[in-house]
């Protein structure tokens, strides 16, 4: 009997200490899971890099002419519609030309009349002149009285006065008929250049004032050639240089990408180039510069006020060694990156070159082939970003 007692002691034991074992055993065995890292690699590979700026852009038309009535009338006549193409000196709209008429005439008439009144005084300024001449002659010959000569002088100068006053007011006229025809013919619109009918803010029938403003009677813009105005934000604008190649493509034909190279930037911000410039900018409100791009639109494709979207090529370069952006880290030293060799981490400082925001050239450093850190997470901040996913997606 005491012989079973002790067996069992002796099992209970055991079974006590297997236990604790066991329950050393998961302690280490739980703690060494929570303390082991894994790694988020890449290895340093050869490959072509090219520094980009993103940026958006409208489309609008290099040559754009407001065209205006400079009398004013009711328009009496409107042969322009959006859209329509025009050439140079085409006629797009009459104005009430009655007035500007009644002034051509007047004038006409008055000027005919000046013209008989001069014609009339020249013939009287010869006689007078001959007057006076002979009647220097006979005063040398004392056959006249020196009053006679006075009267004769005063009467020649008197023809000479009257012939001026006329040729004046000839001239006067000739102006005044002049302007009152160029005034006819502002009431006849005609295109100033070759192009496309773009806005037509008025209609017939309607009396347009040109005594305060010009009115506008349409828009005629050349959209053979179009301009892109590219906004370039204050951080990207010291690397972006003329001349350097742009790709655009536009909201409606994203699928199409068109290439260029950026004709030039506007030395001043956007709201200086619009003309809304204060010299006061909020510290909420972000800085812009144009860049401006020449494109074709034989197609008709581009549109004015279309939205365009730009890549411009600052920087690249062919086959050289890259990274990921993200691996790359800095210290008091410079630039870094860690190196997986085997299970142990090696830190390497390096040489950058450009990059793209994804990957980075090195040029010193490192080999091709390292195999480059990324990220780290020990496991249990993998387990908890599991649970953490997994709690979220209860939801």
């Amino acid at each position: 009997m005491q012989k079973l007692i002790s067996t069992v002691k002796h099992h209970k034991f055991l079974t006590v200490v297997v236990v604790i074992l066991l329950f050393v055993i998961g302690w280490f065995y739980w703690h060494r899971n929570d303390s082991a890292v894994s790694y988020i690699t890449d290895v340093a590979k050869r490959q072509n890099i090219e520094k980009v700026v993103n940026a958006a852009g409208e489309v609008r038309a290099i040559e754009l002419v407001t065209i205006g009535a400079q009398v004013s009338g009711k328009i009496e006549h409107l042969y322009a519609t959006v859209g329509q193409q025009v050439k140079k000196g085409d006629l797009i709209a009459e104005i009430d030309s009655t007035t500007q008429q009644n002034d051509v005439d007047i004038n006409k008439v008055r000027l005919k009349s000046y013209q008989a009144q001069l014609e009339a005084a020249q013939t009287s300024l010869k006689i007078a002149k001959r007057q006076y001449e002979r009647a220097q002659k006979l005063k040398k010959q004392n056959a006249i009285s020196e009053e006679d000569l006075e009267y004769a002088e005063d009467t020649y100068k008197t023809a000479q006065s009257k012939v001026t006053e006329l040729e004046s007011s000839v001239k006067e006229t000739e102006i005044s008929l002049s302007t009152a025809e160029t005034n006819l013919g502002y009431t006849k619109i005609t295109a100033t250049l070759d192009g496309t009918i773009v806005s037509v803010p008025v209609k017939e029938g309607q009396t347009v004032n040109a005594a305060m403003d010009t009115p506008a009677i349409v828009q005629v813009a050349d959209l053979s050639n179009m301009e892109i105005l590219i906004e370039i934000s204050e951080g990207d604008i010291s690397s972006v240089k003329p001349g350097a190649k742009v790709t655009y493509s536009t909201l409606s034909d994203l699928d199409n990408t068109y290439e260029t190279t950026l004709k030039s930037i506007d030395p001043g911000l956007t709201l200086l180039t619009n003309a809304e410039y204060t010299e006061v900018v909020g510290d909420d409100e972000a800085i812009y510069y144009y860049g401006r791009l020449i494109v074709p639109n034989k197609d008709g494709k581009l549109r004015i006020g279309m939205t365009t979207q730009n890549v411009i090529y600052v920087e690249s370069a062919d086959k050289v060694l890259t990274v990921p952006a993200l691996a790359v880290k800095s210290d008091n030293d410079g630039k870094y990156v860690e190196i997986l060799v085997g299970d142990k981490v090696q830190q390497r400082h390096i040489e950058t070159g450009i990059t793209d925001g994804i990957k980075t050239e090195v040029k010193s450093g490192i080999n091709e082939g390292d195999e480059v850190i990324i990220a780290k997470m020990s496991s249990s901040e993998i387990a908890d970003k599991a649970n953490s996913t997994r709690g979220r997606r209860r939801f």
